[in-house]
């Protein structure tokens, strides 16, 4: 749990625009109050996060995060020294700033580590400071509340049995509900299909157009799957790129049917970087009184193989 948070680009970008506001609305104020020695810093940080915004819009970076947590620091180091109260504030600025910008274990260390520095910076000194209890409360309160995240989501991400790229579900859970579909089609003595998908294109559309022409592949491919199957067909992802439509209650013509529609849809849309969707298969039917050990190593075998040629 050492993952920094992820911020969508849209709220990167607001929260850029934001800052810029705020450090425009600060040499505003200076300059009304006639204090035009302190307008220089405020005014070039704000056109610097102006810029940041612009580019987080086209593709979000780490680095206007880097530089939204330096206006940060340099902001409150500016203002705590000129101000009367509101000190608690201005010190609690770059401490949240801290924990949303950076991993947990290195923003904590690193709001330890500048409290001597605000200690200097305000005029009381060690002696008369009186900011300590709050500020390690700030820092610990941040740190139990940021810890709880990242628990939460791990505890998610690892009961959610959803694919965490595509609308399809995990090895996991596919091997868990294929397994109580061979149950059901034994008991009731049904038929049980699985076709195997591979796609070729997707290592070559990450390597060669980015991570998002991946993801233009992947949606494609579920979005055919769910327009031209079942609501009860089951769509996993067996590895990066192959993946295993359980089919239940069908017969080998059935899904060699369900084959056709899906080629016939893939065919009519093209992405602007790849093409058409290319992709392998092959079709396992489950045999009569085959045990679930022997299908699911004979599903297993042609997956590998079918990657393979």
């Amino acid at each position: 749990m050492t993952e920094s948070p992820h911020w969508a680009a849209g709220l990167r970008a607001g929260a850029d625009f934001l800052a810029t506001l705020v450090l425009a609305g600060i040499s505003l104020w200076h300059y009304l109050l006639g204090e035009y020695d302190q307008i220089l810093l405020p005014a070039a940080l704000a056109c610097l996060m102006l810029v940041a915004t612009l580019v987080d819009l086209r593709q979000p970076t780490r680095a206007s995060g880097y530089l939204l947590l330096v206006c940060g620091y340099l902001l409150a180091a500016t203002q705590l020294p000129a101000l009367v109260t509101y000190h608690a504030f201005w010190i609690g600025v770059p401490v949240a700033l801290t924990l949303l910008i950076l991993p947990l274990a290195p923003a904590v260390l690193i709001n330890l580590l500048m409290f001597p520095l605000w200690v200097l910076v305000l005029d009381d000194g060690w002696q008369q400071w009186e900011h300590t209890l709050a500020y390690l409360s700030l820092v610990t309160m941040t740190a139990l509340s940021g810890w709880e995240y990242l628990r939460q989501r791990d505890l998610a991400r690892a009961t959610d049995p959803a694919d965490s790229e595509c609308d399809a579900v995990n090895r996991i859970t596919l091997h868990e509900r294929l397994a109580g579909e061979f149950q059901r089609a034994q008991h009731l003595d049904q038929r049980l299909a699985v076709l195997l998908l591979h796609l070729p294109q997707l290592d070559m559309a990450s390597e060669q157009f980015g991570a998002r022409a991946q993801l233009s592949q992947l949606d494609l491919l579920c979005r055919a799957v769910r327009s031209h199957c079942r609501d009860h067909d089951i769509l996993g992802r067996e590895n990066h790129a192959d993946f295993w439509l359980v089919l239940p209650n069908t017969t080998e013509s059935g899904a060699l049917l369900v084959l056709k529609r899906l080629e016939q849809a893939l065919d009519e849309t093209r992405l602007s970087d790849t093409g058409p969707l290319n992709f392998r298969t092959r079709l396992c039917s489950l045999s009569p009184g085959e045990p679930w050990s022997h299908f699911e190593q004979r599903l297993l075998a042609r997956t590998q193989s079918l990657s393979q040629a």
